[in-house]
C-alpha cells in the first residue's frame, strides 16, 4: 500500500489511548499493566461522554483509585455503557506479576526500557501477525525521561518489527485532558482488581469498586471473575467477544525482552 499515492483512501487508521496502573518497583504491589483503548472514530464516544458530564455538570477526572463516591460510581457506569455501546471501540491490556520477572537482570532497573518493551508487547498484540491499520498512539504522561527519546523508539521499535509503517506516532499526553484515557483507566483498573480479587491479596475494601466490579460482571455476563480459569493453563482472557482482551505476561513465552537490546538495530529513519 502507497501512503503518498492514490491508495491512501484504503488506509484505515485508529487511535489508542495507553495507560497503566501500579508501581514497577514498589515490592508492596504484586502487579503492573498496561492497557489501551482501541477506536478508529473517538469523536463518538468523545461526544457521548461530553453528553454525561454535561448532565451531571461532572468536570473531576474519571479514574478507578478515585472511585469512591455516589456520584462518580454513578459517571463511571455511564461511560462504561458507552464503551459497550460503541461497537468500533476495544480494550486490550497486558499484565505483568512482578514476582516473575527480574527487572534488574534484563532492564538493569530502567524504568524506560521495561516501559518501552512492554508497550510494544502490548501493541503487538492489538496489531496482531498481520498489520490491517495505521495506528496512533497517546499515551498518559507516566513519566519523562531526560535522555531517551521513548515515543519515538516505541514507534520505531514497533515499525521495525513489522517491517511495514504500523505506528504513525506515539505521544504523551495529561490524562486530565482525555475522558478516552480516563476511560482505558477505569478499565484497567477493574480488571487488576479483579485478579487480585481471586486471589486473596485486596487491601482495604471500597464498597464502590465492588459495586462497579459486579456491574461490569452483569454487563459481560461473568459469573465469578475475569479470570475463570484457575489452571492458569493460558493467560489469555476474550471477554464479551472481542470488546475486552486481558493477557497475563508469561516471561517463559514471550519475546518482550529482546526489546531493551535493539538499540542498535534500528535505524534513523522513523
Amino acid at each position: 500500500m502507497s501512503i503518498m499515492g492514490k491508495d491512501f483512501r484504503n488506509i484505515k487508521t485508529s487511535f489508542c489511548f495507553l495507560d497503566e496502573t501500579g508501581l514497577i518497583f514498589d515490592k508492596k504491589d504484586k502487579y503492573f499493566a498496561l492497557g489501551l483503548v482501541k477506536c478508529s472514530y473517538p469523536e463518538k464516544i468523545y461526544n457521548k461522554i461530553r453528553k454525561i458530564r454535561q448532565r451531571s455538570n461532572y468536570n473531576e477526572e474519571v479514574k478507578w483509585a478515585q472511585l469512591n463516591s455516589k456520584i462518580r460510581f454513578n459517571i463511571a457506569m455511564d461511560i462504561f455503557k458507552c464503551f459497550l455501546n460503541e461497537v468500533d471501540v476495544k480494550f486490550n491490556c497486558i499484565i505483568l506479576n512482578k514476582d516473575e520477572l527480574d527487572f534488574a537482570k534484563e532492564y538493569n532497573n530502567d524504568l524506560c526500557k521495561v516501559y518501552r518493551s512492554f508497550t510494544i508487547s502490548l501493541l503487538k498484540l492489538v496489531v496482531g501477525k498481520i498489520p490491517q491499520e495505521v495506528l496512533i498512539v497517546l499515551a498518559d504522561d507516566y513519566f519523562t525521561p531526560e535522555r531517551l527519546e521513548i515515543e519515538n523508539t516505541i514507534k520505531k521499535f514497533t515499525n521495525n518489527h513489522y517491517q511495514k509503517f504500523v505506528v504513525a506516532g506515539v505521544c504523551q499526553i495529561n490524562s486530565k485532558s482525555s475522558d478516552l484515557l480516563q476511560l482505558t483507566d477505569l478499565i484497567l483498573g477493574a480488571i487488576v482488581y479483579d485478579l487480585k480479587k481471586t486471589e486473596k491479596i485486596i487491601i482495604g475494601k471500597n464498597k464502590y469498586k465492588r459495586k462497579f466490579l459486579n456491574f461490569v460482571y452483569q454487563k459481560l455476563n461473568i459469573k465469578e471473575s475475569f479470570f475463570i480459569n484457575s489452571s492458569r493453563k493460558t493467560r489469555n482472557y476474550i471477554l464479551s467477544g472481542d470488546k475486552i482482551r486481558a493477557t497475563i505476561f508469561d516471561c517463559n513465552r514471550s519475546k518482550a525482552k529482546k526489546y531493551a537490546k535493539q538499540k542498535q538495530a534500528i535505524t534513523h529513519n522513523g
